[in-house]
């Protein structure tokens, strides 16, 4: 099931008839818990870790899904993306990589990704994504704090620190004295 190079020609005929699903990343092998998971959702996986073999497998068969990190030896994953979206119109792309950012996500959606993830991710949901399952949710969110929660105790810690002078807090908030005023006159938590 799993094609990480090469495949007889009898059984690439079979595998360009189910759904595939590709992964760029030099990092997963295909013992992965991601490949795993792909394997037991019915998917044909083939394993890439350099541009040269993900474009090889472009090549090859038509691709449904794909995972692709964007730093490779070899190449930019972005090119992979837009090699994607050229060869498979159709194909649901996700970008997830270590080293997202607010312009290389840009350039992965311009180039034709679906998403874009930072590493790490939880496999299931990395796998209902890809799948466009809209019904999970990630574990891990529920453990995140609201951003005010979050404004709101550094504010507190910062004022805390300057001994409750809210003169020298606000100059290390850069925030205005008076603002800082009504902030810890609105809000029990301050």
């Amino acid at each position: 099931m799993i094609d990480a190079d090469l495949m007889h020609s009898g059984a690439h005929q079979a595998a360009t008839r189910r759904t595939t699903a590709l992964i760029v990343d030099p990092e997963i092998g295909s013992a992965s818990p991601l490949v795993q998971r792909l394997i037991e959702e019915g998917l044909h996986v083939c394993l890439a870790d350099s541009a040269d073999a993900a474009k090889r497998h472009l090549r090859e068969r038509p691709i449904s899904f794909a995972v692709v990190e964007l730093v490779l030896d070899d190449g930019d994953g972005v090119e992979i993306v837009d090699a994607i979206a050229n060869s498979s119109p159709g194909c649901r792309t996700l970008v997830h990589s270590r080293f997202c950012n607010l312009s290389n996500a840009v350039s992965a959606i311009k180039a034709g990704a679906s998403d874009v993830l930072p590493k790490p991710t939880e496999t299931d949901f990395l796998v209902a994504l890809l799948l466009d399952n809209a019904s999970v949710e990630p574990r891990f969110l529920s453990s995140f704090p609201a951003p005010n929660s979050v404004r709101q105790e550094h504010i507190r810690d910062v004022y805390m620190a300057c001994g409750a002078n809210v003169a020298r807090a606000a100059r290390q908030l850069s925030m205005h004295r008076r603002t800082l005023q009504r902030l810890l006159k609105r809000s029990p938590m301050l």
